[in-house]
């Protein structure tokens, strides 16, 4: 059995401009960070064959031709590899950001299920805070743990990662999305699937599905939400800890919209 290439995450296009059109570029320059992981880590010698990947889902077959002098690189691109299909959902979910690191796995399980973006977000009950240049840090990490996650998961397409967000600055931008759907166990919340079985979903649909820390979002929040034409949405009867509410109604959204776009 053939030995499976390496995959490796590049940080610029694999594609190129030219006029109105994309064309493949055939010879890339890679950074000395690249470089470097290439070449002491992954122990690649020049001549070797990997698969190149970016965040926009082109991959390619590729030879690493020479390492350069100035510690940067050159591979040849040989063989486009053929593009991942994503999800035609473009779901968007605004997670508050829970305690413990756990918006770390909650990263990790977003390029998982293929989210299209993800928004870290403060609520007033959002325990953990953070100065902003702890939040560049932190940025960093989450991207990290994507460009990991992709190589791992063999997937090409990465989500986005938005810079963290309060409640009511999202809020405001609900017109950015065609339904608003908030996550929240009170009486007047509908189940999930009624909610999203009334709506009709047209493929490319950009859907909003905000997600609450561990002691939820307070009665102001909800009804400044309400007041955008947020729909409340509940999963079961119980209560949901928030980073399993987020693998349960992520992967519910992703495969109630596969189901009725394809039907």
């Amino acid at each position: 059995m053939a030995k499976a290439l390496k995959r490796f995450l590049v940080s610029g296009s694999l594609r190129t401009s030219n006029g109105n059109s994309k064309v493949e570029a055939t010879t890339i320059l890679l950074t000395p960070e690249e470089t470097h992981h290439l070449k002491n880590v992954l122990r690649m010698k020049e001549g070797s064959l990997c698969l190149l990947f970016d965040r926009n889902g082109n991959e390619f077959i590729s030879r690493i031709e020479h390492y350069l002098p100035d510690a940067h690189s050159e591979a040849r691109l040989i063989k486009a590899v053929p593009k991942q299909k994503g999800s035609s959902l473009h779901l968007t979910v605004a997670q508050a950001i829970p305690q413990d690191r756990k918006m770390d796995d909650i990263v990790r399980t977003s390029a998982e299920l293929g989210i299209f973006e993800l928004i870290p977000m403060f609520t007033e009950r959002t325990v953990v805070r953070m100065a902003k240049d702890q939040r560049n840090k932190v940025h960093e990490r989450w991207e990290r743990i994507v460009a990991q996650t992709l190589k791992q998961s063999r997937l090409s397409i990465a989500p986005a990662i938005r810079s963290i967000t309060p409640f009511s600055e999202l809020c405001s931008d609900f017109s950015s999305y065609d339904q608003v759907f908030l996550l929240h166990p009170s009486d007047e919340a509908k189940p999930i699937r009624d909610s999203f079985l009334k709506n009709r979903l047209s493929a490319n649909a950009r859907i909003l599905l905000m997600i609450g820390p561990e002691g939820g979002f307070s009665p102001k929040e909800v009804t400044q939400a309400k007041t955008g034409k947020a729909q409340i949405i509940r999963m079961g009867a119980g209560v949901l800890k928030t980073d399993t509410a987020f693998v349960a109604a992520s992967s519910f959204f992703q495969l109630m919209c596969h189901d009725i776009l394809n039907q």
